[in-house]
């Protein structure tokens, strides 16, 4: 029996779908940008201090909706913030930067970033279970191609385990459960609201880390090349949370994460640019298969639309007919 029906034919389109796809672009630049920015510095001081500014940058957009709405949230809602704060902007992150920076000196980071990559799969399955989300035809051949792209385009060919892979596992599936836990929340409470409670109540998590692990101190050493990266991912990262939580109000989850690893072929791109990354057939080859699964994907989804409007056009003349 088909997943599709006429009145579900708008989960693939909308304003929505355009905000995950300035998402999309958003998280490829930053990709670039925070792997050259973490290196030699202590990760945890740095992802804190980030975090931190980002959360002043969103006050204003929360506050937008009206200071009432803030009195409305009651205790569950503030329990629902603090935890996507918790596993979403605080303990991955941590996870993710030290695990890359584990498997990038035991020359595994090839595969620990395509363990990130699958994060989509993870947050599929929870989109089903949890959110009774509906897979549009293809979805499974559209994620094959997805994850097949993605050991093109990464070239792998270092170790396949190291203890850094295991981390950036970890942050993965931790993302994929508060993305599941958002999207919920979306249905009731703003998306300012909700991006807010993740990298907000992820700071104040964060700060309290660093001052009970003895690290604080190393923010005052954090020159100014630290300070203008750092500044830069801040706004990269505002810009993140912004639209993708936007998005994902309307968007299935589904679709959403797997809309996020077109960001993959944009970081190579830029790397290859830069001069930072070789450019190889095998990995152009991964590129277009990541870009072609998606547009089998919206491609299928565009034909069905168009045939249940033309079925809806024939029933309208039969009745004027009649």
């Amino acid at each position: 029996m088909s997943v599709f029906k006429p009145q579900e034919t708008n989960r693939l389109w909308g304003p929505g779908l355009a905000l995950v796809l300035v998402t999309v672009v958003i998280s490829g630049v930053s990709n670039f940008v925070n792997f050259k920015a973490v290196q030699g510095t202590n990760v945890d001081a740095w992802i804190t201090m980030r975090n931190v500014v980002v959360s002043l940058l969103l006050v204003p957009l929360a506050l937008l909706p009206g200071r009432t709405a803030w009195k409305r949230l009651d205790r569950s809602d503030w329990v629902r913030l603090a935890t996507i704060g918790l596993v979403g902007g605080a303990i991955p992150f941590l996870l993710y930067f030290r695990g890359f920076q584990m498997a990038s000196a035991q020359g595994g980071a090839a595969v620990a970033s395509l363990g990130y990559r699958s994060l989509f799969v993870v947050a599929t399955v929870l989109a089903v279970v949890v959110l009774k989300e509906r897979l549009p035809r293809g979805f499974v051949l559209a994620a094959a191609l997805l994850m097949a792209g993605n050991v093109l385009l990464l070239a792998i060919s270092g170790p396949i385990w190291t203890d850094g892979t295991m981390y950036v596992l970890i942050a993965t599936a931790m993302w994929a459960g508060e993305y599941t836990l958002s999207k919920r929340a979306l249905r009731k409470l703003p998306s300012s609201t909700v991006a807010l409670g993740r990298v907000g109540f992820g700071a104040i998590f964060l700060t309290a880390y660093l001052g009970l692990s003895g690290q604080a101190p190393s923010i005052a050493a954090f020159g100014s090349s630290d300070w203008m990266t750092l500044s830069l991912s801040a706004l990269l990262l505002f810009g993140f949370v912004t639209t993708w939580y936007a998005g994902l109000r309307t968007v299935d989850l589904s679709i959403a994460t797997s809309l996020l690893v077109l960001a993959f072929p944009l970081t190579w791109i830029l790397g290859v640019l830069s001069a930072r990354s070789p450019f190889t057939v095998e990995q152009a080859m991964g590129a277009v298969a990541v870009v072609g699964s998606l547009g089998l994907l919206f491609g299928m989804g565009s034909l069905r639309r168009a045939r249940f409007a033309l079925a809806a056009r024939i029933r309208s003349w039969s009745l004027r007919g009649a």
